[in-house]
């Protein structure tokens, strides 16, 4: 036996002693399921970690780090595996820590309205949770059937109810988190987020990407139900009238729990998905069908998804303030079926009609760009994507937005259809996503906005933060000198 073969065998062990033979793998077969998560990841390489395993406690956690530390065996923590840059992806090979089985609601503190859990919730089960007792947390991420809160923590990513309670970073209060060395610490005090006492841990450990620690508990605040919610769907002539809408209802001072905006490729792919689900023989069942052909919708159309919530008398104030804004730029409610129907797609599992597209499409679609941009800059954005789009001929998904408190930023999300077998066209790919991001950089804007920077982006952090960058890595150096966290992200 050869001194790698048996230092692995060694690492194995120790694993097992750790966690149980039951929660730790090493057969290819289990382990080809943690090289790729939901990234347009390259099709000549293979990303297959030594190790898969699942834990249940933090100091657990602890121990598995402070044994890959000994060995300096890189360590890639996992939630739901959804990211779309390539987050989870163990490109150093290692131990991928799958934290699904740390699952459970530890507290729920409904005088202060705060919820502790451990990182590896889905949230899904936890939200059903929250709603049982009354309660919302103020994110819920097209992924919400899968992702984890601690992949969350570590990534932000928009969802809805972004525009009134900003995305997921602005609703942790504290984290407990495993450094490299295997230390525990809690970033801040358990019922209140106070970034005035001293470094604001909290802050710095969340986006982090699992590069500087694993987050096995997280504290989040909590909302009460609303009295009242009402959504409308406003369907606009063009893109530009939505946009300006958009920034008319910010400068009006009216807080919506929710807007988001999509361009009319992206609405009538939508709808199209849903009228698929109503042939299906299962479709009784299902709320989010479009029982009719969806109309005609132009790809330079805007529709915009509001939501208004609160007390009953609030509420209607508003959608008719709303209502007489979107007027003035050429809105008009949407048909009441697709209202209807688009609303339930987008906020009801498993209703939501994304496989369904795939499969009109015959491949899926990719992530191409996303980017955080002022509001005003929405068109310049979408045309420029626009020309892209035609320059190098790749079929389109659209464009969606979510604005998000506490200025009403756009983080912007176009996605294309990809056959991944196809190394051409994910080159062409991977020149739209490039071209995409140095221009909303040189815009001043953004790349990191929705789900991080993983593997896919690293050569735009240098061109956004300048030598803010050097900052990051040293801080990186010094909390993790091995470099076994998650190696290979952000900025390598």
């Amino acid at each position: 036996m050869d001194s790698n073969t048996q230092r692995l065998e060694d690492i194995y062990k120790a694993l097992v002693n750790i966690v149980g033979s039951e929660n730790v793998t090493r057969e290819e077969c289990d382990l080809i399921c943690y090289e790729k998560d939901f990234s347009l990841s390259p099709t000549t390489q293979e990303f297959i970690p030594d190790f898969a395993m699942h834990i249940r406690t933090t100091e657990q956690a602890s121990e598995v780090v402070k044994l890959a530390n000994r060995y300096k065996m890189p360590i890639v923590p996992r939630g739901g595996g959804t990211n779309q840059w390539g987050g989870a992806i163990p490109v150093n090979g290692g131990i991928v820590i799958d934290m699904r089985k740390m699952d459970r609601i530890l507290d729920v503190d409904e005088e202060n309205h705060t919820v502790t859990v451990q990182g590896g919730v889905v949230l899904w089960n936890f939200v059903k949770h929250l709603e049982k007792r009354g309660f919302f947390m103020a994110d819920k991420p097209g992924s919400w059937f899968a992702a984890t809160i601690g992949a969350r923590t570590q990534t932000n990513g928009i969802g809805y109810y972004n525009s009134r309670y900003g995305q997921f970073a602005d609703q942790i209060i504290c984290l407990e988190v495993v450094l490299p060395t295997g230390e525990v610490i809690k970033t801040g005090p358990p019922k209140v987020y106070d970034p005035g006492s001293g470094y604001d841990l909290t802050r710095l450990f969340s986006n982090a990407e699992g590069t500087l620690g694993i987050v096995t508990e997280v504290t989040l605040r909590i909302y009460p139900l609303p009295e009242h919610r009402v959504v409308e769907v406003i369907e606009f002539p063009t893109y530009e009238d939505m946009i300006k809408a958009v920034v008319a209802i910010r400068d009006s001072g009216l807080v919506p729990e929710t807007i988001e905006t999509m361009d009319g490729k992206r609405y009538s792919r939508w709808l199209h998905a849903i009228y698929i689900d109503a042939k299906e023989p299962y479709s009784s069942s299902r709320v989010s069908v479009l029982r009719r052909p969806p109309p005609e919708v132009v790809n330079d159309a805007g529709v915009m998804m509001i939501a208004c919530a609160g007390l009953k008398r609030l509420v209607g104030a508003q959608i008719e303030l709303v209502n007489e804004i979107c007027q003035g730029f050429g809105g008009k409610l949407a048909p009441d079926w697709c209202q209807q129907a688009l609303v339930a797609s987008k906020n009801t599992y498993p209703h939501n009609p994304t496989p369904h597209d795939s499969v009109l499409m015959g491949k899926p679609f990719k992530y191409v760009f996303d980017a955080t941009m002022p509001p005003e800059h929405g068109t310049e954005v979408f045309r420029a994507y626009l020309k892209l789009v035609d320059k190098y001929r790749v079929e389109s998904r659209g464009m969606e937005t979510v604005y998000c408190a506490p200025d009403f930023h756009a983080v912007m999300c176009a996605q294309i259809y990809v056959d991944e077998r196809d190394e051409a066209e994910v080159e062409v790919a991977r020149k739209f996503m490039d071209e995409m991001h140095r221009f909303v950089i040189n815009l001043g804007g953004g790349v990191g906005g929705c789900g991080g920077i993983g593997m896919m982006r690293m050569q735009y952090v240098k061109d956004q933060h300048g030598p803010a960058l050097e900052l990051m890595k040293e801080i990186k150096r010094l909390l993790d000198p091995n470099n076994i966290m998650n190696p290979g992200k952000i900025f390598g």
